[in-house]
């Protein structure tokens, strides 16, 4: 299998990587409107050549990657069409699918197979520095297939994309575009308020970002990935990204006349079904109550093989963990989910004995 990747930034670079751990792929060949960063694709190994052009790339190719911005992708996709071998299946990774699928699909050539992709997995980092060949394992990579689509080829796409071991799902471009405009799109423009909230100020109170904790740290995270991205986001899906921000912000309202009003019941009763619903997203199942253990550490070698092996020889299973630094340097803290009062309360002994400050929180 040949298989060309336009576009070696995070995404792209990435699945070159696991593709060059598929058996049948023997050529990946790179192109990127930054020449230096499809050789830096194959100095890493993400691909096996460069490419000078994208027809050059496309030539002779089985399946075409392009992981390039939102709104490149039409453009590429009739390019690669007119390039690529007969029966070649050309795919995307852009986040949104709706008005992209149509207007692929009124200009691509008779005979020509594009399948609209999207894989749910990244990071707030960018370029093919940050690219992971395990990027993909168990996340889910949405296809958004129509009518014109045979099956022969959505079946080719779908085996290869299992084998970079991702979990393969199929929506219909206007459906996909509904659900990632909540689950996707809302919680960055939502980090993205917050976090300049917070700027702003924080430059009426010195300090304050200072003394930001592992929450404001999750859910600000995102708001660290790059704006250009998100600018074309915010155009290709603007419709059901502002329907589903005035719902939203109809809900906090409602939530700040409780908070107002004093009234726990009914805010006890949000934050329960928040929880539930947290819990039942799909991930690791654990029988127990799950405990997180607060742990100081100083910012050195060692510390972490330290706690994790004073608590492995325990017998007490790490669920998850976190690192969070100091602004400060020169510490900062960990945090380990374990399940079970009784393996918490053993493994927060364990380590105050080896000098360590913990505290354990029930879940």
């Amino acid at each position: 299998m040949r298989v060309a990747l336009l576009g070696t930034g995070l995404i792209g670079g990435s699945i070159g990587l696991a593709l060059r751990q598929v058996d049948e792929v023997e050529a990946i060949i790179a192109y990127d409107a930054e020449p230096s960063t499809a050789a830096r694709a194959v100095e890493r190994g993400a691909a096996t050549s460069a490419a000078a052009s994208l027809e050059e790339a496309v030539e002779g190719a089985d399946v075409v990657f392009i992981a390039t911005p939102v709104r490149t992708i039409p453009e590429l996709v009739l390019l690669a069409a007119s390039r690529a071998k007969s029966g070649a299946v050309i795919t995307d990774v852009g986040s949104t699918k709706s008005r992209l699928v149509v207007e692929i699909e009124k200009s691509l050539p008779h005979g020509s197979t594009f399948i609209g992709g999207h894989p749910m997995a990244g990071t707030e980092n960018d370029g093919i520095e940050a690219a992971d060949a395990t990027l993909f394992a168990g996340s889910w990579w949405i296809l958004t297939p129509t009518e014109r689509v045979e099956t022969s080829a959505y079946r080719s796409l779908h085996t290869l994309l299992g084998k970079l071991g991702a979990q393969v799902m199929a929506l219909d471009p206007s459906r996909h575009d509904e659900l990632m405009a909540v689950i996707s799109h809302l919680p960055h423009l939502t980090a993205t308020t917050l976090m300049n909230l917070a700027g702003e100020r924080g430059k009426e109170h010195a300090g304050l970002l200072s003394l930001a904790a592992g929450g404001f740290r999750d859910v600000t995270r995102v708001a660290a990935s790059n704006p250009d991205i998100w600018l074309d986001i915010c155009e290709e899906n603007a419709e059901a990204i502002a329907a589903v921000i005035r719902s939203f912000a109809d809900r906090l309202l409602e939530l700040g006349d409780l908070v107002q009003a004093g009234k726990r019941s009914d805010l006890r009763e949000r934050f329960l079904s928040a929880r539930e619903a947290r819990r039942d997203l799909p991930g690791k199942r654990v029988s127990g109550e799950l405990f997180e253990l607060h742990i100081a550490i100083p910012d050195r070698p060692g510390v972490l093989a330290d706690v994790t092996t004073t608590i492995g020889n325990l017998g007490v299973n790490i669920e998850d963990l976190q690192i969070s630094h100091a602004e400060e340097g020169g510490r900062g803290f960990l945090r380990l989910l374990v399940v079970g009062s009784d393996e918490a309360s053993r493994a927060a002994a364990a380590l105050v004995t080896q000098g360590y400050d913990v505290r354990s929180l029930s879940l």
